[in-house]
């Protein structure tokens, strides 16, 4: 079972941390997207965000060793 984490007296999910760390990431790719004009390619930016978002937070659990490695 997986514990809390306590941070500063509130307690913390363990999926707290990869969540923030990922959206800190997403802010940066998306202003840099904004910056250069990317959305302009897409038909909605939307579903770009999301799938951007959700790749990112796939990758730093992996990269975080969350997710187990099918093999």
């Amino acid at each position: 079972m997986l514990a809390e984490w306590s941070f500063m007296g509130f307690l913390l999910p363990p999926l707290a941390v990869p969540v923030l760390l990922a959206l800190g990431v997403y802010l940066l790719l998306r202003r840099l997207f904004v910056r250069f004009g990317v959305y302009h390619w897409f038909w909605q930016p939307v579903l770009l965000d999301i799938a951007l978002y959700a790749l990112l937070l796939w990758a730093v659990l992996m990269l975080g060793g969350a997710l187990p490695i099918a093999g």
